[in-house]
């Protein structure tokens, strides 16, 4: 998918319809849609076109338990928009392809997971309403974000790697720590695939690396012990001061590793936004590999 490209003023006119509603006026529907239900998806495929000849994956997956609703707000009424028009005019990847996830318990939510097409376009926003913001998670100390390990290593399909060897970049976003076990019961639950075993969080980061740039952004970072994300992504684990800069963070973040100077970065912002960015990218300038892509941890 993907295979037209993003326009401003088409954003302008769903934005200013949608800035006024809650988000339950956004976000109506009461059960997992079939559309969006990993249980009917094969593969989602971000793929080169004339209007996107070098297409790059960005899996931008939100939490949506408990209070953490709110996130999927945030990006459709807002940080779709400053991400596209940010990445059309800072151009750390090219074509961007961007796939929106709802991400809950795996334990326990009846939709743990919800998955749009890759999209360059106001489709994503389209398909981005029919999620539906259960609001569960189980308080087990910890959600399901590594399915969307699981699904971007095991679901997706990209011409930029596949062709450029090129790896997208992928965000989960929200404020609780990581379930550390993925069972082969669970996998079949959400995936109706039939695993041999369970995985670990390791295991799926190292499947989803192959492919992906990964991050973690975290949410209310001084609520939360965040040690299990550190193990996991060490300075790849973000602390976020501000969801309402979350785009910023998300762009800034892969100017940086994509070599950018992370003072430049940081200084091309205004105000509380660049404070910021700051606190998320400072660590990555002083690990990452310098117009290499990779940061080493």
């Amino acid at each position: 998918m993907g295979s037209s490209r993003w326009s401003p003023t088409d954003w302008d006119g769903y934005s200013a319809t949608t800035q006024k509603k809650s988000q339950h006026q956004i976000f109506t529907s009461s059960s997992l849609n079939a559309d969006l239900n990993p249980l009917n998806i094969k593969v989602r495929e971000s793929v080169d076109s004339a209007a996107n000849p070098k297409s790059t994956p960005l899996i931008l997956a939100v939490d949506e338990t408990g209070s953490m609703g709110y996130l999927a707000t945030e990006i459709i009424q807002k940080g779709l928009g400053i991400v596209m028009k940010e990445v059309y005019d800072r151009k750390p990847i090219s074509d961007p392809h961007i796939m929106c996830i709802a991400v809950g318990d795996s334990k326990c939510d009846r939709s743990p997971l919800q998955a749009t097409q890759f999209e360059a376009d106001l489709a994503l926003a389209d398909q981005m309403e029919k999620f539906h913001i259960e609001g569960g998670g189980g308080g087990n100390g910890g959600e399901s974000y590594h399915l969307v390990w699981y699904f971007a290593a095991m679901k997706t399909k990209t011409d930029s790697m596949m062709k450029r060897k090129k790896k997208g970049y992928l965000f989960t976003i929200g404020d609780e720590p990581p379930h550390m076990t993925l069972t082969k019961d669970e996998i079949t639950r959400v995936f109706g695939d039939n695993a041999e075993a369970d995985f670990t969080s390791r295991d799926l980061l190292d499947m989803a690396s192959q492919s992906y740039e990964v991050f973690h952004l975290i949410i209310n970072p001084g609520e939360y012990s965040d040690s299990r994300w550190k193990e996991l992504l060490g300075e790849r684990a973000i602390a976020v001061t501000d969801h309402t800069k979350l785009a910023e963070v998300i762009v800034s973040t892969m100017q940086v590793i994509e070599g950018e100077d992370a003072d430049t970065v940081i200084n091309s912002w205004s105000g509380d936004t660049s404070l910021v960015v700051r606190n998320a990218v400072n660590s990555l300038a002083k690990t990452g590999a310098a117009g290499s892509g990779v940061v080493r941890l």
